[in-house]
């Protein structure tokens, strides 16, 4: 049970730093996810769940290591 909510988190976590890291080198590819995902206003939010998101899966790395 454990190792689906290891798993979970994992590819939860890989799925919202790919989604929030933009590119610096390609900014119009950037306004267009803006346009369509609205990052501007949730971007603080998303980095917060990237971050409860990695301090779960630490969690249960040790949990799962116990």
């Amino acid at each position: 049970m454990i190792k689906i909510f290891f798993y979970l988190f994992s590819f939860f976590t890989i799925f919202l730093i790919l989604i929030v890291n933009p590119s610096k080198n390609n900014v119009n590819n950037f306004n267009y996810q803006s346009k369509i995902l609205n990052f501007r206003s949730n971007q603080l939010f998303l980095q917060k769940l990237i971050a409860f998101n990695v301090v779960i899966f630490f969690l249960l790395i040790i949990i799962f290591l116990l």
